[in-house]
């Protein structure tokens, strides 16, 4: 019969206590040790007892000390080591988070092709992008107005303005396919607003907005848009204010430009590896400046304002169409999105063409004069190449202008219409990779001044400016531009004037002798920073 055994285990557990007991234990024992006389021993073991009582003695000192810190500090009760491990939990789980967010993708940030800020679901499934604009602006207008009366504007302007400022919101849910953009401008001279007991005067900031679109892609290049946008029909003025190669766009583009209107554009390729692309528009009315007969020799032409941001009884038009037709011929449709070509950028090429045509009718739909502006039609072709440091543009527009019947034009005749047309053309040099260098030449007429029959009848339908200039890049930045440039127009400015480019009009009295034709010239600096 085999006994049973064991061998018990004893695993010692010290406590900060347990060791302090153990070292004044020793003390004790040593200072208590039987003493021994001098006679006992000789000099050497006399000399070792006293380094030995010297030693124990510096050994009680530290042991006290040890036994009030412990007392008093409680250095490792239940509590503190709860606390501890509390801590090391939360750091090991920040740790695990920030890791598996690294592994998911980033959720938001700064992105450079897409030129500013994002937000995004790990899912794909939402992207937000913010991006901005900001344009100060100093000008100085000339004008030789010197002699002309009571009537006649002053001879120079100048001063500071907010020229653009600009918060744009685009991005995509459920999937990439489905996209919006959301652009709020912030208005240089807003009117005054009344808000409940509350009048806001003029100086207040108040807000518009341009874009506002919701836009499905159904593959294969083809898209589909509804909502607020820049109608596709003038290059220059689709081209974004940000990446145009002057200060501002010429007086052509005013004139001519189509603007935003409010209705579906289809658009089909224009991808990456697509040669061509395809836009077309219909919907609300468009703008078009200087369509009007002259209400008198001295008046300058307005025109039809569009509709934009109007409810849809406000729609003067029966209907608006406009379309555009490109083909790249070399490069990447990127390069081909501003009118600057960067050093080292990718040689490139790309021909247009455009139309457009809108019947207006009147806001009381019962009889109209003769003079009322009832439709137009007009046709566009511009052609831009990029040789990876210069750029040269160019294109020409023409638009016919129809009215309710004839009216009344120098030399005894009448006419029912207006043949406008106008031409720009443009080029840039980088002379190294942050200063461009610049000139302009535009000119255009409205075919107006056959309608200012009072004498002494003036010219005020033509445009004729020349405008050199240069563009400094900070750092080599697109984000950082700042625009010096002059202007100069060889004829007066009338029907082509545009105060946000700062042309003022040369007419300035209905009398027939408050105007001027010996010049107009604008300086303009301006300091842009996109985000």
């Amino acid at each position: 019969m085999m006994t049973p055994t064991f061998t018990p285990t004893f695993t010692p557990t010290f406590s900060p206590t347990m060791v302090l007991a153990l070292l004044a234990g020793a003390t004790t024992l040593s200072v208590a040790a039987p003493a021994i006389s001098a006679g006992d021993m000789s000099d050497d073991t006399a000399r070792q007892i006293a380094e030995l009582r010297a030693s124990n003695e510096a050994l009680a000192a530290k042991v006290t000390k040890l036994e009030q810190a412990a007392g008093s500090e409680n250095w490792l009760t239940e509590e503190r080591a709860s606390e501890i491990r509390s801590i090391v939990s939360d750091v090991l789980a920040d740790a695990a988070t920030r890791d598996s967010l690294q592994a998911s993708g980033m959720t938001g940030g700064w992105n450079k092709d897409q030129g500013g800020f994002f937000l995004a679901s790990s899912s794909g499934d939402f992207k937000l992008n913010i991006k901005g604009q900001i344009q100060v602006r100093w000008a100085y207008d000339h004008r030789d107005n010197t002699g002309l009366g009571s009537t006649a504007a002053k001879s120079d302007a100048w001063g500071f303005e907010n020229r653009r400022t600009k918060l744009t919101f685009g991005g995509f849910v459920v999937d990439p396919s489905w996209s919006y953009e959301l652009k709020a401008v912030y208005n240089r001279t807003p009117t005054s607003l009344t808000n409940g007991d509350q009048t806001l005067a003029n100086g207040n900031i108040v807000g518009s907005v341009e874009d506002i679109w919701v836009q499905k892609d159904f593959g294969n290049g083809i898209m589909l848009r509804a909502g607020q946008f820049k109608t596709p029909f003038l290059r220059e003025e689709l081209v974004s204010s940000a990446t145009q190669l002057a200060a501002d766009r010429t007086l052509v583009s005013e004139v001519f430009s189509t603007k935003f209107g409010q209705g579906l554009q289809l658009e089909f390729a224009g991808r990456a590896g697509d040669q061509y692309r395809g836009l077309f528009y219909y919907g609300d009315g468009m703008r078009a400046n200087a369509t009007n007969v002259p209400t008198n020799s001295t008046a300058n032409s307005t025109g039809f304002a569009g509709a934009y941001t109007t409810a849809f009884n406000s729609n003067l038009t029966n209907y608006a169409f406009a379309g555009r037709f490109e083909f790249l011929g070399e490069g990447s449709w990127k390069t081909v999105r501003d009118l600057n070509s960067y050093v080292g950028d990718d040689k490139a090429w790309v021909i247009g063409v455009g139309g457009m045509a809108q019947s207006l009718r009147p806001t009381n739909e019962g009889p109209v004069t003769p003079a009322t502006t009832d439709n137009m039609w007009g046709a566009t072709a511009d052609a831009t190449v990029y040789f990876g440091g210069a750029t040269l543009f160019a294109y020409g527009v023409y638009r016919n202008v129809g009215l309710t019947g004839d009216v009344a034009t120098r030399g005894g005749g009448t006419s029912d219409s207006m043949n406008q047309w106008g031409v720009v053309v443009q080029g840039g040099l980088f002379v190294s990779t942050e200063v461009e260098l610049f000139a302009r030449y535009e000119v255009g007429s409205t075919d107006t001044d056959q309608f200012r029959t009072v004498e002494p009848g003036v010219d005020l339908d033509q445009d004729s400016i020349v405008t050199i200039g240069v563009n400094y890049f900070v750092g080599g930045r697109k984000e950082l531009k700042w625009t010096t440039d002059i202007g100069y127009a060889l004829v007066p400015v009338g029907d082509f004037n545009s105060s946000g480019s700062d042309w003022l009009t040369d007419g300035s009295s209905t009398t027939g002798n408050g105007f001027s034709d010996d010049g107009q010239w604008v300086l303009r600096t301006q300091f842009q920073l996109l985000f």
